[in-house]
């Protein structure tokens, strides 16, 4: 589950990346493979999420500030970086918004809420029978599809909302807890099931915009495709039987690579770099580019946030 971890941060930077490049063309070759791309990575924000939902939160003030440390370092190390290169920084924009408590990043907004309520989530989960659990279920994601999904209301915010992490969350938490028929396929059935509904979410959007000119939100987090595939996708992992110290060791930084990336001082210049790329490198090239620079660029990021560790663990022993 940690290699998943992982996984899920290199999707994120995958799904920008991908965004960044060949911008606004979806019936293009370049489009068609930015669509699959995207697509199949969609699954990045819900797993990451479904992943604390399937061990579940045990909230504690140190488990807090061990985030917002991590928020702050990243920042602070970014502001520090570019104003000693002589590049316009400002304090309002570049570092005020994550010294506050991290809301310069929209998923750490929504993850603290999830993180204040899930002493009130587990203690449903505990109390509750496993009929009353999966009655909520049904009647959260029925009000999810209907209001967030179909009516795109905002207080869903297409899945980046709060309301949208407690309900993966639960859903995540309610696969581990009764797996029954439904999430104990075999690992090959998992990996089938988030295929198949990522092919499905990729004809969908494209047939939608060819002959409506909508995507029908297919390329939302909350996107019962999505959610689906998510699922299944986190389910695989679970299953793989994979136990690598390194893998660990890296998983323990993979947060650092949505807040580097999406730094607002580092962000701009990883929209041009992929952005330059799209402009210059062949369509055979291109991909496979990206892939590695991918690679590259993630590595350094969990490399960087070890001296994080190194602080936090002096500060939180102290």
């Amino acid at each position: 589950m940690e290699l998943l971890r992982l996984v899920c941060m290199f999707m994120v930077m995958a799904c920008h990346a991908n965004g960044y490049m060949n911008e606004g063309d979806l019936f293009g070759v370049n489009g068609v493979i930015k669509l699959i791309i995207n697509q199949f990575c969609l699954i990045c924000v819900n797993c990451f999420v479904m992943l604390s939902g399937w061990f579940g939160i045990r909230a504690s003030w140190k488990g807090i500030a061990k985030l917002l440390f991590q928020v702050i370092f990243v920042a602070v190390l970014c502001f520090a970086v570019f104003a000693a290169l002589g590049q316009p920084v400002s304090f309002k924009n570049d570092l005020f918004p994550y010294l506050a408590f991290g809301y310069g990043y929209w998923f750490v907004v929504s993850y603290l809420v999830l993180y204040a309520l899930s002493p009130v989530l587990e203690a449903f989960i505990r109390d509750e029978s496993e009929s009353d659990f999966r009655k909520a279920l049904y009647f959260i994601f029925a009000a999810e599809m209907v209001y967030g999904y179909i009516l795109g209301e905002g207080s869903y915010g297409f899945g980046f909302s709060p309301i949208a992490f407690i309900s993966i969350y639960l859903l995540a938490r309610y696969a581990r807890m009764y797996p029954g028929k439904l999430f104990a396929l075999n690992k090959k059935y998992d990996l089938l099931v988030y295929v198949l509904a990522t092919v499905l979410s990729i004809i969908g959007f494209w047939f939608g915009y060819k002959l409506f000119g909508m995507g029908f939100h297919l390329n939302h987090y909350d996107s019962p495709l999505a959610i689906i595939a998510s699922l299944y996708f986190l389910l695989f992992f679970s299953k793989l039987k994979i136990e690598s110290k390194t893998v660990n060791w890296l998983a323990a930084s993979a947060f650092a690579i949505y807040l580097f990336h999406e730094n607002s001082l580092v962000s701009p210049y990883y929209h041009q770099l992929f952005s330059w790329l799209e402009e210059n490198v062949p369509t055979a090239e291109l991909y496979q580019l990206m892939f590695v620079l991918l690679i590259l660029i993630g590595l350094a990021f969990l490399l960087i946030d070890k001296l994080r560790i190194l602080l936090w663990k002096r500060i939180s022993n102290a």
